[in-house]
């Protein structure tokens, strides 16, 4: 597992981190303490402040500065920034891993309450502390947006967080057009994320304090803003191949194409067999698309299998699970599967470590 521990030199930037006192923004506060940054982190009290300091420990040094205010509103935001502009001399970078989770209802069953909380309240929240420091930050910094896998791939009885996200990403769309270079905002899109308040078991989930890694390697790159996937170990990996600028490996995602010509009066049970394993197909880590194709015309004709995965490791995990079903597969084909052809992006100018022809 990579540790994603990457730490330049950021002697002398000031950071703000709104959120930094939860579960993800932790491992951002503890990187960017580390790389040697001023990390400024609002709070909601004094308590709340007296609380993280404790779970910093030996990380909080004296270059942390817990401020209680509130900067959830336009005027609480722009006077944050302006208090830390005033008191340290710039914003040189901002990380925003501010939300949380709302689940429960489906969409025609929330309340206006329920609106206003997990939508409104926190779109609210980022577009105030954007234009609170977008105007101030330095135009080698990076405005880093802490998204969630759900702004593009939507979670029942959870719609609500889903659109919140998914207006995120498009908020650092519109951001980078906007700015036109003059500034970097990039777009962290996260998957599951090991924290202390989330310790799960997936050997994939990357950690907070690799997500904190992330954010430094954006803010020490001169790459543009753009958005940046988390998803696993793999990502992690790509991330940061690509923000340091060093040679990556080959980006994902991996196509797998496969052709299954049933045997004589067995295309029925061969389709059965594909749609029983569909759903634990479509549901292992790092599957994107799991389709299985006719051709038009012939319904008696060979089948024509579309498998798409996060990464080649995410794909190299699902052949080894789907393996013991192969002995079952073979028996209903009139020759033994072949090995998918598996493809991979097209670079649009030959760098792979730049956005694909494929995305």
């Amino acid at each position: 597992m990579p540790s994603g521990t990457y730490a330049p030199d950021l002697a002398g930037r000031h950071v703000v981190i709104p959120g930094g006192s939860g579960g993800v923004g932790e491992g951002a506060v503890r990187a960017y303490l580390t790389a040697g940054a001023d990390v400024v982190v609002p709070t909601r009290s004094q308590e709340r402040a007296d609380e993280f300091r404790r779970l910093l420990g030996g990380a909080a040094t004296g270059r942390l500065h817990l401020v209680v205010h509130d900067y959830t509103t336009f005027a609480g935001a722009e006077e944050l920034a302006a208090t830390m502009e005033d008191r340290l001399g710039s914003i040189d970078d901002v990380v925003a891993p501010i939300g949380g989770w709302w689940a429960g209802k489906r969409l025609w069953e929330i309340s206006e309450s329920d609106w206003q909380d997990a939508f409104v309240r926190l779109a609210t929240t980022h577009m105030a502390v954007a234009r609170a420091a977008l105007p101030r930050m330095k135009a080698d910094g990076a405005y880093s947006l802490i998204v969630g896998a759900s702004a593009s791939t939507p979670v029942l009885g959870s719609g609500l967080v889903s659109m919140e996200q998914a207006a995120l990403l498009m908020m650092q769309q519109v951001l980078a057009t906007e700015l036109a270079g003059q500034k970097r905002v990039f777009a962290l899109v996260l998957g599951p994320v090991r924290t202390r308040t989330a310790d799960g078991s997936g050997a994939d989930w990357i950690t907070a304090d690799q997500v904190g890694s992330v954010a430094v390697a954006a803010s020490a790159s001169t790459i543009s803003g753009r958005e940046v996937r988390l998803g696993n170990q793999a990502e992690l990996v790509q991330a940061l191949a690509l923000l340091n600028d060093t040679e990556p490996r080959p980006v994902g995602p991996v196509v797998a194409v496969s052709t299954l010509d049933p045997k004589q009066g067995r295309r029925d049970d061969l389709l059965a067999l594909l749609a029983e394993l569909a759903p634990q197909i479509r549901a292992e880590a790092g599957c994107i698309r799991y389709s299985v194709h006719s051709p038009r015309g012939h319904d008696d004709g060979p089948l024509l299998v579309i498998q798409m995965f996060a990464s080649a490791e995410a794909f190299t995990a699902h052949s080894s699970a789907i393996a013991a079903q192969v002995p079952r597969l073979s028996a209903l084909l009139e020759t033994p599967p072949a090995p998918p052809a598996v493809f991979g992006p097209v670079p649009s100018d030959g760098n792979a470590a730049k956005e694909s022809l494929s995305a």
